[in-house]
């Protein structure tokens, strides 16, 4: 197999998922039978009994008859067990198969004296059978056996003073077993994490030239259904390789009532024969008997015990039991021995994991916490780099590959989906792609540090090239031209020399990783709630701050206002008592123009506020731009410049153009007032696209297509502080009484209003580009959009009957009485019921005027839908002083419906009737 071939397994805290398939080899090995199937070993015997008829006996090897002496073993067939084995020993047997205390993993092992002999036995229970193993005992076996107890206290007292050092545990465990068994040959097979093995330690007579010490044997030599095997039965031995199998018998009554057609799994029968390929790999090691005892650490099948002999070799029972209690001794000594060496680097890791948590709970951003100060993540595991991945952001430490590859590799290990660490000391093979980067990145352990996904943590370790002596070539060849598999048939050395893998990572960097990741997870969730409790007290600090500086401007605006208003008519009363009414004219002028600022300042309330009505149509805004040039240039006056760059092939854009006209004004007075000097100011207009890039960094912002409508002065700029507070309402630079600080304000209310955005780009002494984005609109803007309401002739229109519906009794008399001088007849109505009554009482009505808010539950809205279904082809002035979008049908009116906002003027009104009839 190739050496850089893997295998999915769990280690530490992860599964490596993902990974290379197993090797040509071990996939040829897994289709062999671990035993011939329905034969055992001859040096014992087997019976199976059937716990449902009262332990009879349904199937035995052939050579059971030595049980009773000289009895054919077909005669035993369909015998209860009691008359073959003893009333105790079945009554015994028969109660711990009835309390499941029979598993494979550890049978019940016992003396039996029987007519045959003295004998060993060793019951299990598999797929509802009871599996009876019985092995002929020699008279010096009992000798043996205590000769073997004696000699194991000794090799464990030798072993417990061998101190820590794995090779010195393994190098006593060795010859301890060979001592304890008289084997010619035993070594330590260690398995690493892609199941190849390893000899770890050898103890072998003299004149045995073959060494297997430090030899390497790839994963197929052992394949992956042994080993799960090798897991739960603990030992299993071979006195003979050329032995010939005994078969077994089967009761032919009991097979046809209730045996499924398949072989009895003797896959826990410590009789069971070997697979061919498994004697063939014996037969050219030149190895005849043998015996292999697993070692487990934490449950987890870590290596084996392996026993050789070149001749037939047979352990006795007492033999075999105290090399398995070597074996468990040796294997509980495993972890601390492993530690051991890391044990320094362990407890240096885990300070600074401490000083790291510390730093992090006091840092007001974990990233910088992770990435910055004295200890930062890349001074763990002896990593030589590391990464931190926040979103699609990448901060890099020490030597890493490129951040774009960095981020290949996250996007890589995110869609593997799974675990939460994912670590890798060969991440070539598996992630085709990170080969050019071996070098500095061969080893991979990354932390996810959330359920999403998205955020994580890497460490990075550079490839280690080691060279490794082979048990033979391990590309051999696998299959012969008949299919059937080739054992290993050369054991000389072979090396090789091994690139791309890093030192693994141990288990307690796993946990430390994990502990981190459980670290950074609460700090985080910890912050995040203390950083919205700030919010959430931060909000309503703002939004208290907020209506008073609102109520305030208000009071002071509208009070200077209603004093002009109040006190003109004061003054035209008084004249009026004097008779000096020729002065009535200037006090009445003085009048209207404080009402008509007051119905401006409402106006920009509405705005920012985003509750003014709008009428967004299409909108050609390189025609809206050049109808209001002239205006601009002289409001703009001779010291200003203006220019228009307007793109070719504009697309139309959705809005309100009437509320664009007083956006685009107040932008331009905005910037004329910030060149006192003079200057150049330019409105520029073009398409754009708005990608999730900008979106994600503008949490504001919808990706989509726009108009971009620029307007750029040349004038003083802004600080950063006063970009941030623009769009503030009453907030202004300006001196007392030079302006609202309303104008931004309802530019920004406007775009918002619009499904669109604002932005202010601004340096001291730099200019301001204040632009706006306007969502594109999929329809043609019509030839008349954008030309303002004209009057219509002064010669009143032939009749028609007009339904005036308003609460307010001075409203509704002021509106009549200008239809009723247009010769229009008037009918009046307070609220929706009355205007419905009206309606039905009404043979004809063209027109309804109706006010938004309406009291009695129905608003002017809900009573034009009411209206048209009884008269569809009715239309619909409304006239509103404030209303949600929604109350005229989220800012979009039907055909023949019309809007216009409180106060206006009567002579507007009268255009806006006549063209509507």
């Amino acid at each position: 197999m190739s050496v850089l071939s893997r295998h999915s397994r769990r280690r530490g805290l992860a599964v490596q998922a993902g990974a290379s398939p197993p090797d040509r080899a071990d996939s040829y090995c897994a289709q062999e039978p671990i035993h011939i199937p329905g034969a055992i070993q001859p040096h014992g015997v087997l019976l199976v009994a059937d716990p449902s008829r009262n332990l009879t006996v349904v199937a035995a090897s052939e050579n059971a008859g030595q049980l009773a002496g000289s009895t054919a073993s077909n005669t035993l067939l369909g015998l209860p067990a009691a008359q073959i084995l003893g009333k105790d020993f079945t009554a015994t047997l028969g109660s711990m198969a009835a309390a499941g205390e029979l598993p494979g993993e550890a049978p019940w092992e016992t003396g039996l004296n029987l007519p045959g002999g003295a004998f060993e036995a060793a019951c299990h229970t598999q797929d509802g059978m009871v599996l009876i193993e019985l092995e002929p005992v020699a008279p010096r076996d009992e000798e043996e056996a205590l000769a073997s107890a004696r000699a194991l206290q000794r090799v464990i007292a030798r072993l417990r003073a061998a101190g820590g050092r794995l090779q010195d545990l393994a190098r006593v465990a060795v010859e301890g077993i060979r001592q304890l068994t008289g084997y010619e040959r035993v070594l330590i097979y260690r398995f690493d994490r892609d199941w190849h093995g390893q000899t770890l330690a050898e103890d072998k007579v003299a004149d045995w030239e073959q060494s297997l010490d430090g030899l390497h044997f790839p994963a197929s030599d052992i394949p992956a259904q042994a080993r799960e095997l090798y897991r739960r039965s603990l030992i299993r031995w071979v006195p003979s390789r050329d032995a010939v199998p005994v078969p077994l018998h089967r009761d032919p009554i009991w097979e046809a009532a209730d045996l499924p057609a398949r072989p009895i799994d003797l896959s826990f029968s410590r009789l069971r024969s070997l697979a061919p390929v498994h004697l063939q790999y014996h037969r050219n090691m030149g190895v005849d008997g043998s015996m292999s005892l697993s070692i487990l650490h934490e449950g987890e099948l870590w290596g084996l015990m392996v026993c050789h002999h070149r001749r037939p070799h047979r352990p006795s029972p007492g033999q075999r039991a105290a090399a398995a209690a070597l074996t468990d001794a040796f294997a509980l000594r495993v972890g601390s021995a492993e530690h051991l060496g890391a044990e320094e680097a362990r407890r240096a890791d885990s300070q600074r994991l401490a000083e790291l948590i510390a730093h992090m709970a006091e840092a007001e951003d974990v990233s910088s916490a992770l990435t910055a100060g004295s200890v930062t993540i890349a001074s763990l595991f002896g990593c030589t780099g590391a990464a931190v991945l926040r979103g699609s952001g990448v901060d890099l430490l020490g030597a890493t590959p490129a951040g774009a590859d960095v981020r290949r590799l996250a996007a890589w290990l995110r869609q593997r989906g799974g675990e939460e660490i994912f670590h890798s000391d060969n991440l070539g093979s598996e992630f085709p792609d990170w080969a050019p980067h071996a070098a500095i990145a061969s080893g991979v352990l990354a932390v996810f540090l959330a359920d999403d996904r998205a955020d994580m943590i890497l460490w990075f370790r550079p490839e280690e090239p080691s060279i490794v002596s082979w048990g033979g070539n391990p590309h051999k060849a696998v299959t012969e031209s008949g299919g059937s598999v080739m054992p290993r048939q050369s054991f000389e050395r072979w090396v090789e020399e091994r690139h791309g893998h890093a030192r693994p990572w141990a288990r307690w960097e796993l946990e430390i990783a994990a502990t981190l990741r459980h670290a950074i997870t609460q700090v985080v969730i910890r912050s995040l709630t203390r950083i919205a409790e700030l919010n959430d007290r931060l909000r309503q600090s703002q939004k208290m701050e907020a209506v008073g500086q609102l109520t305030g401007g208000i009071a002071h605006d509208f009070n200077n206002l209603l004093a002009g208003i109040v006190g003109s008519l004061e003054m035209m009363r008084a004249r009026v008592a004097q008779g000096r009414v020729t002065e009535l004219d200037r006090y009445l002028g003085a009048a209207l123009g404080s009402a008509n600022r007051a119905a401006a300042l409402t106006h920009r309330l509405l705005a920012f506020s985003r509750r003014q009505t709008l009428d967004p149509r299409p909108t050609d805004v390189n025609r809206l731009v050049a109808s209001m040039e002239e205006l601009i240039r002289r409001t703009m006056g001779p010291e200003i410049h203006v220019e228009t760059v307007m793109a070719g092939g504009l697309w139309t854009t959705l809005c309100d153009a009437n509320q664009l006209e007083n956006a685009l004004l107040n932008l331009a007075i905005n910037a004329r007032d910030a060149m006192p000097d003079g200057g150049r100011l330019t409105i520029e207009a073009v398409n754009a696209r708005l990608d999730d890039a900008y979106a994600r960094r503008h949490h504001d912002v919808a990706p989509g297509q726009y108009v971009a409508i620029s307007v750029t002065d040349s004038g003083t700029g802004m600080p950063p502080e006063v970009v941030a507070r623009a769009f503030d309402p009453f907030f202004t630079t300006k001196p007392l009484g030079q302006g609202t600080g309303l104008g931004l304000s309802m530019v920004y209310g406007f775009a918002q209003q619009s499904n669109g955005y604002v932005r202010i780009y601004s340096e001291a002494g730099e200019g301001t580009t204040v632009r706006l984005y306007l969502p594109r609109s999929q329809d043609e803007a019509s030839a008349d959009a954008q030309a303002p309401d004209l009057p219509a002739a002064a010669t009143a229109p032939e009749g028609g009957t007009v339904l005036v519906v308003d609460d307010e009794a001075v409203v509704r008399m002021l509106v009549s009485e200008v239809l009723r001088d247009l010769g229009y007849g008037v009918v009046e109505a307070k609220d929706g019921a009355q205007a419905i009554r009206a309606l039905d009482a009404m043979p004809r009505i063209d027109l309804m005027v109706t006010d938004v808010g309406l009291p009695g539950g129905m608003n002017g809205r809900q009573l034009a839908d009411a209206m048209r279904e009884r008269r569809p082809g009715m239309k619909v002035l409304f006239i509103t002083g404030y209303a949600e979008n929604a109350a005229v049908g989220n800012g979009l009116l039907a055909p023949g419906m019309q809007v216009m906002t409180k106060p206006f003027a009567m002579d507007v009104l009268t255009a806006k009737i006549r063209s509507m009839l």
